[in-house]
């Protein structure tokens, strides 16, 4: 299975199998002894039948944590044969998985088909990260066809992208495609900078990896790449045993991959050959060590072997010399020390009897943080008798940067402590209802707590100070009726508010509780839904902030990307979609809901609104 674009990630289940020694050395749990075949689906080799029991070298008291080494150890000295075994190896493999971006290099494409592989490259390698390559392929080809050339991106729209985006997930990457196509076609004519070093300075969303992957492969420039793949591959191949995010570690291992890239006549190539090997070859989980073309020069395989030879009493390497014969790493790791300052002081020590798969070093994975948001699903119709056709649901846009990018949602407060009671929970709904309708209903007839227990006449005075004191704001299209409010009799009403449940959606790096809750509104002066607060000022930062408080340069760029023109008016779209440029709220008709521009997370938050309601009246929708 293809790898995804992170340092570490055991979604890998792909085995080839082979000889016994060779899957001790490798980190392969060992196989159950089987005297018959348990079906048909599972084919091994005989040679497969037993392993070298696990547990036989995590136990070994013998073997030290690790040795003292050189700092030469983890540089490569001699790159041409390497470089040389890499090509050989990506001829025969690199058309293997069909991916439509991996085009040859031609020396004579002139500047504006390079521009265009530079563009082709970049989407590529933005829907990879995190993702892997046989689900990024049909979004790729959708992609393009959509947005053929980075001119058509940049006049694009955030509505426009995320619908071509909608199911792949991280959808802040589609953010970044959208402004860095906009930087690139108001800045650089059109096209991305041709080197490196330009390209990660002036583009939004573009970071270093991205950029030597870019301009080697495009632009045939002799700059290094640095993905999780390359990160693991290179730990292993100059056995370099350190924290894996730490600048040292990461300088060692550029400083690698710019060896490696240095003289390289196809540095496209080559950068292209160092990620498929990384990911289908030296995976998390059962690296194939017997097929990779740089294993003699693999000072973790070498210094396995070495290990598998003292666990077995074979410390001579007569019988079991590492497959391939000693690396040069290994060579340089048992040579005499004459000065300390040689030393490796960069690596941590190795876990007891450890294999190729301790490369790189393991670190304990964050927790994520777990948060509550309160999610209000606001309907709004004419009666209670009203048809699919004449239900509206209340969907809010979400900041251009940071989390869901751009996306659209139920009104949502974030993060509230996870003892908010019920009677809090409406409050939320009347909070946000005043902020998002331009005329308001009174506060919620649900029966209040004793401690906030008001008068229907008091709050329907503290509504109509209210409106009375609210600048007028613009309208929206779906609320186009401009008649103004006669008081709370002639508006809007919340008929009810009903708890819908909770929804677990699981983000990198956050546990998300989302806790529903149904607001239906009702009446109105007019057939049309109450009109919207285009621009309503709802808690919570714009763009995610940095440490110091303020927005950081990516996001604010990302964020203020210029709209672009949308059709305006009902009927320029039935269903409510897209909402006007610039604007944050829309009516959606009921079975549009589904179609809008909205994440994972609140689909299925709607799906479980949808059964709640249909539920309740044996499978209809036409009533509540």
């Amino acid at each position: 299975m293809a790898r995804k674009r992170k340092i570490e990630s055991d979604d890998d289940s792909s085995f080839e199998p082979i000889k016994q020694r060779r899957n001790a050395v490798m980190g392969r749990k060992p196989a159950k002894r089987q005297t018959k075949s348990k079906g048909a689906g599972r084919k091994r080799d005989a040679s497969d039948a037993e392993y070298l029991p696990e547990a036989e070298v995590v136990e070994s008291s013998e073997i030290p944590h690790t040795r003292p080494h050189r700092v030469s150890l983890h540089v490569i000295a001699h790159a041409a044969p390497l470089r040389e075994a890499l090509l050989e190896w990506y001829e025969g493999v690199h058309a293997s998985r069909g991916m439509p971006w991996r085009k040859p290099f031609e020396h004579s494409w002139d500047a504006e088909q390079k521009a265009q592989r530079a563009y082709e490259v970049w989407v590529s390698e933005i829907m990879l990260q995190q993702t892997q390559v046989a689900t990024v392929i049909p979004y790729y080809n959708k992609w393009m066809e959509k947005f053929p050339t980075i001119r058509d991106l940049a006049a694009s729209n955030i509505d426009a992208v995320n619908s071509i985006w909608k199911g792949l997930g991280y959808y802040s990457r589609a953010a970044r495609l959208l402004s860095g196509a906009q930087k690139a076609v108001q800045d650089f004519k059109g096209r991305l900078p041709d080197n490196a070093e330009a390209m990660e300075k002036t583009i939004p969303g573009i970071g270093r990896y991205s950029a030597g992957a870019i301009c080697s492969i495009a632009y045939n420039e002799r700059v290094p790449v640095l993905d999780g793949n390359v990160h693991r591959l290179l730990s292993r191949i100059l056995a370099l045993h350190a924290p894996p995010k730490a600048k040292q570690t990461l300088d060692v291992l550029w400083a690698g991959a710019a060896v490696l890239v240095k003289d390289a006549d196809r540095p496209g190539d080559l950068n292209q050959a160092l990620i498929e090997l990384g990911s289908t070859v030296c995976k998390v989980r059962d690296p194939s060590c017997d097929t990779c073309p740089l294993q003699r020069a693999c000072g973790a395989y070498a210094a396995a072997s070495k290990r598998l030879q003292h666990l077995r009493g074979n410390a001579n390497g007569s019988e079991d010399e590492p497959y391939g014969g000693t690396s040069a790493s290994s060579s340089a790791d048992l040579a005499p020390l004459p000065d300390i300052e040689e030393f490796c002081k960069l690596c941590e020590p190795l876990p007891d009897g450890s294999l190729v798969t301790a490369y790189p070093m393991k670190v304990e994975k964050k927790k994520a943080r777990e948060e509550l948001d309160i999610v209000n699903v606001i309907e709004w119709r004419k009666g209670a008798t009203a048809t699919a056709q004449e239900r509206w649901f209340l969907l809010v846009r979400r900041p251009g940067g940071g989390l869901l990018a751009g996306l659209q949602e139920f009104p949502t407060s974030s993060n509230v402590p996870v003892t908010t009671p019920p009677s809090a929970q409406t409050k939320i709904a009347d909070k946000l209802l005043s902020a998002l309708l331009v005329s308001p209903p009174p506060r919620s007839s649900r029966p209040p707590h004793d401690s906030d227990r008001e008068s229907e006449e008091e709050r329907g005075r503290q509504s109509q100070a209210y409106r009375r004191s609210r600048p007028k704001p613009k309208l929206t299209a779906a609320g186009s009726n401009v008649a103004t409010s006669k008081g709370a009799e002639s508006g809007p009403r919340v008929v009810k508010i009903v708890p819908a449940g909770d929804v677990l959606h699981i983000f990198s790096h956050i546990r998300k509780t989302y806790r529903v809750q149904w607001v239906v509104l009702e009446g109105g002066s007019s057939d049309e839904p109450p009109p919207l607060v285009p621009e309503p000022e709802l808690a919570g930062p714009a763009f995610p902030k940095t440490s110091k408080g303020r927005s950081s340069r990516k996001n604010r760029t990302i964020a203020t990307s210029p709209p672009q023109p949308q059709p305006q008016g009902p009927g320029a779209s039935p269903n409510g979609l897209p909402p006007p440029s610039g604007q944050t709220t829309q009516w959606v008709l009921l079975d549009a809901v589904a179609d809008a521009n909205i994440g994972t997370g609140v689909l299925k938050i709607w799906r479980q609104v949808r059964a709640l309601w249909e539920a309740s009246v044996g499978g209809t929708d036409d009533d509540s």
